[in-house]
């Protein structure tokens, strides 16, 4: 546990919340193939970037179809199940995939690890409240972007070495690393009983679970009526849009320029090294500054970062500069749209204007990818990243445009 406290330096977390995180940021770390899939596809599979972009969003698509059914299934059959049943997926998806043949089988690969991939989310963030108080939760879910961070620049720094020498090699070690998270849930999480009897199991249950997402789509919906809160996510969705291109057509275009991935791999690592040092001091120097503002200044500071690089032909320094930049703008931008968000709704619809909120990220990481790979290959590097830029540009003006409603709103 000495271990753990040095890991997660947050105060105030139960030792319960601490292993959830820390097992979190052990599934993300793991997750190494991720960063380089659109290499894997491009290097191994022989397709273009536009094609590695499409399945980039079907690995998306099915990431937001998991979205909404993981947490009704949590609530089903409680989460440490779920929790075992994701991760081992995750496991045997990523081990199947340098084995699928044909465009078919390689299209419904990906759509399954999106899937088992962006389940285990929602049910992490269910296990930590459910061991904290309330007015613990914003310091919880600080520690929890921080912690994923942590992952991240695991994952960055090990994919690349690993890509460098095998593509394949990838998803065979994010196998095996995959199954210590599944270790560590068994271990460290609780049993929990189910939360119906195994003799109604069957078609009822499957009838409650599907009858849980359409209630889940409906608050949604619901969420959805509030014009104001639906221009603030929306802008919220193209700043998702831009921030996926890191992972997907960054790596494109560094090959371009004569990187190789093991270069890619330490460029990202970056960003998640800034993450991990400055993430979690954030909260304090925001709390006092304007919300609406600041999220317009971080989409401007992330426009920035994204239109320089259209200008860099060499110079691996330049790539970290523009990262960077970029990076500064993620920060500003995570834990400021989330207080905004769940500020804007009143007590007992919160809940429905976070998961507006979720739909919108989630969407925009998997047609950003899609996007981008399409103008990289029809279009070149340089209106990919003004292009990039731009839309972080529209979300400062939808930004700007409602601060003031936001403000009375929040008076």
């Amino acid at each position: 546990m000495r271990l753990i406290r040095l890991f997660l330096p947050a105060q105030g977390l139960t030792s319960e919340a601490r292993w959830i995180l820390f097992i979190e940021a052990a599934l993300n770390a793991s997750k190494v193939s991720v960063p380089f899939l659109t290499l894997y596809l491009a290097q191994c599979r022989g397709l273009s970037f536009a094609v590695a972009g499409l399945f980039l969003a079907v690995r998306g698509v099915g990431g937001l179809f998991s979205v909404f059914l993981a947490g009704a299934a949590a609530d089903l059959w409680g989460e440490r199940q779920v929790l075992i049943i994701t991760i081992a997926g995750m496991s045997v998806a990523a081990v199947a995939i340098p084995h699928l043949e044909g465009i078919g089988a390689l299209v419904a690969g990906f759509f399954i690890l999106g899937f088992f991939i962006n389940a285990a989310q929602p049910v992490f963030s269910s296990l930590i409240v459910r061991s904290m108080p309330a007015e613990k939760w914003m310091e919880v879910y600080a520690a929890e972007y921080w912690a994923l961070n942590v992952g991240f620049a695991v994952t960055a720094i090990a994919g690349g070495q690993i890509a460098a020498w095998n593509y394949s090699a990838l998803f065979y070690i994010e196998a095996a690393a995959t199954l210590v998270s599944l270790f560590l849930v068994l271990w460290k999480i609780p049993a929990q009983p189910s939360r119906v009897k195994i003799a109604h199991l069957g078609d009822w249950a499957w009838q409650s679970l599907l009858h849980k997402a359409h209630r889940g789509l409906g608050k949604i919906s619901l969420a959805a009526r509030d014009k104001l809160a639906v221009a603030l996510i929306s802008s919220v969705f193209l700043f998702s849009l831009s921030l996926s291109q890191m992972t997907s057509t960054l790596p494109l275009d560094m090959e371009i320029l004569g990187y190789g991935p093991d270069e890619y791999g330490n460029a990202i690592f970056w960003n998640g090294v800034m993450l991990a040092l400055f993430q979690l001091f954030t909260g304090n120097v925001l709390r006092k500054q304007s919300r609406v503002k600041t999220l317009a200044v971080a989409a401007l500071v992330a426009a920035l970062g994204y239109m320089l690089l259209a200008f860099t032909a060499t110079g691996i320094w330049f790539i970290l500069l523009c990262i960077t930049i970029w990076t500064l703008g993620e920060m500003l931008e995570a834990p400021m749209r989330n207080v905004l968000v769940s500020s804007l709704a009143q007590p007992g619809s919160r809940g429905r204007y976070m998961g507006l909120l979720s739909a919108a990220l989630t969407t925009g990481y998997c047609f950003g990818p899609l996007a981008g790979g399409w103008v990289l290959q029809l279009f070149g590097r340089e209106a990919l990243w003004l292009g990039t830029g731009v839309l972080c540009l529209a979300a400062v003006v939808i930004r700007l445009a409602i601060a003031g409603s936001v403000n009375r709103r929040l008076a």
